[in-house]
């Protein structure tokens, strides 16, 4: 949804580059010798962006368009066409690479945990009076010693070319550990020289979803790394979460991002082209079911859901319709307005059976599970 959603962004984008075309390009030349006339330039203007808006949205005009707007509409129809095609490319191509992203992200929080412990160490070593807080005890973590042992960890980051650099210590794991050192449930672990395998995995997950999550210093980094990290958080905190209490169960071990591998990659790059491939046929059964409501008036995130949760019930015949829905209401709830899912779910239900009833809609194996 993201990758839709910033793609029609950049749709929008365009689309306003292609009218500052036309509005800059029939203005009265003012070094011209010959007599200009403002209000002429005026309507060219006006039917140049008619020409083009109506082109966009295919529509056929009735208005007798003369040749000069009608040749700049189309340079501008052809300039936001050609970008628009290099936009869906780029986007579907680094779709995969967004989500390669945010496990690296993962793997840097996890990283961090590392550096903290060592910085607590060196900041017990150079402190010159005694603050009766010995911070060193979190180098002697046992979750963050089992992570930094474990061999998978270690090849990843080193796969990935992942570290925290000296110059990143001194701008924010620095700084980020003096909040850490005031913390009330920091100074209460710090108070014990030894602990419990389960205190210290207590400690890590306090530290992670109260500080690591809710600094401004670390969502400043992670914020240069990836545009979507506000709404990549909770994955990351999910991850991070499962992580801390695999070592709680006995058995430290990575999250995946995408338990089926290439079978869910897969399935992310086939949904998102047959969207984008199917968008004005998908927008034509929603504009035909929502008689009342003009398409434009629907909310962008709703519009995106809803193409895709078509996607899905047409071309994977394997996934019950009731399944689908379910999900696209909860991603809705998250991402959209308050009525949201209450709506994906009326226009959904509805079109779902008209579907199924002309043979659009076909299911198989599991699909055919609660399908009904």
């Amino acid at each position: 949804m993201q990758t839709l959603y910033a793609l029609y962004q950049a749709e929008r984008s365009n689309y306003q580059l292609a009218q500052d075309f036309i509005v800059e390009t029939l203005q009265p030349d003012l070094n011209s010798m010959e007599r200009q006339d403002p209000e002429r330039f005026e309507g060219l203007r006006k039917l140049a962006l008619m020409q083009l808006e109506e082109s966009v949205t295919k529509k056929d005009t009735e208005e007798e368009i003369p040749l000069m707007a009608r040749q700049v509409a189309t340079e501008a129809l052809n300039y936001y066409r050609q970008k628009t095609q290099q936009d869906r490319l780029r986007f579907v191509r680094d779709a995969t690479a967004d989500i390669e992203r945010i496990y690296d992200q993962y793997l840097m929080i996890l990283l961090l945990l590392l550096e903290l412990a060592e910085e607590a160490q060196l900041y017990q070593e150079r402190r010159y009076l005694d603050e009766g807080l010995n911070t060193s005890v979190l180098a002697s973590n046992q979750f963050i010693h089992a992570l930094r042992d474990m061999p998978t960890f270690e090849n990843e980051v080193i796969r990935r070319n992942l570290k925290w650099t000296e110059e990143d210590r001194v701008q924010y794991i620095r700084p980020f550990f003096k909040d850490i050192r005031q913390d009330a449930t920091f100074q209460q672990y710090c108070q014990r020289n030894q602990h419990t395998p389960s205190e210290d995995a207590d400690l890590v997950m306090h530290l992670l979803k109260q500080l690591v999550f809710k600094n401004e210093m670390i969502k400043t980094v992670f914020d240069e790394q990836n545009l979507y990290w506000s709404e990549d958080k909770d994955i990351l905190r999910s991850l991070t979460t499962k992580t801390v209490k695999s070592y709680q169960d006995g058995d430290i071990r990575l999250q995946t991002l995408l338990p089926g591998g290439e079978d869910d990659i897969k399935f992310f790059k086939e949904l998102l082209r047959h969207t984008l491939d199917n968008e004005e046929r998908f927008m034509q059964f929603i504009v035909d079911q929502v008689t009342n409501w003009d398409s434009e008036r629907i909310a962008l995130t709703d519009r995106i859901l809803l193409m895709m949760a078509l996607a899905e019930m047409i071309y994977f015949p394997g996934i019950p319709v009731k399944v689908t829905i379910n999900e696209f209401i909860e991603v809705a709830k998250d991402y959209s307005t308050p009525r949201s899912g209450q709506f994906l779910n009326g226009v959904l239900d509805t079109l779902s059976a008209k579907l199924r009833e002309d043979g659009t809609i076909r299911k198989s194996g599991r699909g055919l599970i609660d399908n009904r």
